[in-house]
C-alpha cells in the first residue's frame, strides 16, 4: 500500500484506523477529489450517490473552510430505519440530522438543475460519519488542510439511515422543520435556523458549484444527501438514539 489511496481502501476493508504523515496530505480540493477517485477505483464497490455537507456559506465562513465536504455514498452503507448499527463499523461516528433525495430519472448537475420539480422524491434521513484516519494524524492540521483530508477520505462517509418519504413536498417548508433529539434519555432540539439551514435546492447548486468543470450525474434510484441540518455530534458505541422530525417522521437507531 503505497499511495494514500490505498492506504485508506486498505483501513475501509479492515474497519480500521491509519495513520498519516505530513508529506502524504493532500495539498488542494483538486487534488483531495483525485484521491477520492482514486479511493473508488481501488475499492471497487458500487456506489449510489453523493453526500454534501458546509452546504451554506455561513457554516463554511464559521468552520474557516474554503468549500462543502462531499463524498460518494457506497451502495452497502445505505440502512433503512429502524435498526441497531455495529459501531465497530462506522468508527470515531459523527452524527447528522438531514434530507435525503432519491433521483426518479437521470439528472445532470448542470445550472438549472436545481430548478426541476418532480425528478426526486425527499426523505428524513441521519448521516454517520465516519473517518479511517487516527485523529493523533488530524490534531495540528488546520481547517482547510483538515477538509482537504476529510474530502480524499470520502468526505468522512461511514453511513446513511434512512427513514420516511416526505409526502407533498411541494407543499412543505423544509428550513421551518424542527428536529428533537432523545440521546439516552437526554432531550435537545440543536437544529440550524436562519442561513445556517440548507436544504435541497442549496444543496444540488452547491454540488453544481463544486463541480462546475466536470459536472457529475445522478442516475435514476441514486441518493443525494443534502446536509445537517443540525449541529453535527460525537456518538458512542451503547448510544440509544430516537431522532423526531416532526411531522414529517422519527428514526430510532441503536449502537452496538
Amino acid at each position: 500500500m503505497n499511495t494514500l489511496a490505498e492506504k485508506l481502501v486498505d483501513a475501509w476493508k479492515k474497519r480500521d484506523l491509519i495513520k498519516i504523515n505530513s508529506e502524504e496530505l493532500p495539498k488542494s480540493r483538486e487534488e483531495s477529489h483525485n484521491i477520492q477517485k482514486q479511493f473508488h477505483d481501488v475499492l471497487k464497490k458500487k456506489t449510489v450517490g453523493w453526500k454534501i455537507g458546509l452546504v451554506s456559506k455561513n457554516l463554511q465562513e464559521g468552520a474557516k473552510v474554503n468549500g462543502p465536504m462531499i463524498g460518494k455514498i457506497i451502495d452497502e452503507t445505505v440502512l433503512m430505519n429502524p435498526l441497531k448499527v455495529d459501531y465497530s463499523k462506522v468508527p470515531d461516528c459523527i452524527l447528522e440530522c438531514e434530507f435525503c433525495l432519491r433521483f426518479l430519472e437521470d439528472t445532470k448537475m448542470i445550472p438549472g438543475a436545481e430548478n426541476k420539480t418532480g425528478n426526486y422524491e425527499a426523505y428524513i434521513a441521519l448521516e454517520l460519519v465516519s473517518t479511517r484516519v487516527h485523529s493523533e494524524s488530524k490534531k495540528d492540521l488546520d481547517p482547510n488542510n483538515m477538509m482537504n483530508l476529510n474530502i480524499a477520505d470520502n468526505g468522512g462517509a461511514g453511513a446513511i439511515v434512512i427513514g420516511d418519504q416526505i409526502k407533498n413536498l411541494d407543499k412543505i417548508d423544509l428550513d421551518s422543520i424542527q428536529v428533537e433529539i432523545n440521546l439516552n434519555g437526554n432531550v435537545t432540539e440543536p437544529f440550524f435556523k436562519g442561513e445556517k439551514r440548507a436544504g435541497p435546492i442549496e444543496a444540488i447548486k452547491c454540488i453544481i458549484n463544486e463541480f462546475k468543470d466536470n459536472p457529475v450525474t445522478f442516475k435514476k434510484g441514486d441518493w443525494f444527501m443534502t446536509g445537517s441540518v443540525i449541529q453535527p455530534f460525537k456518538v458512542n458505541k451503547g448510544d440509544k438514539l430516537k431522532v423526531d422530525f416532526r411531522t414529517l417522521g422519527k428514526i430510532n437507531v441503536d449502537f452496538i
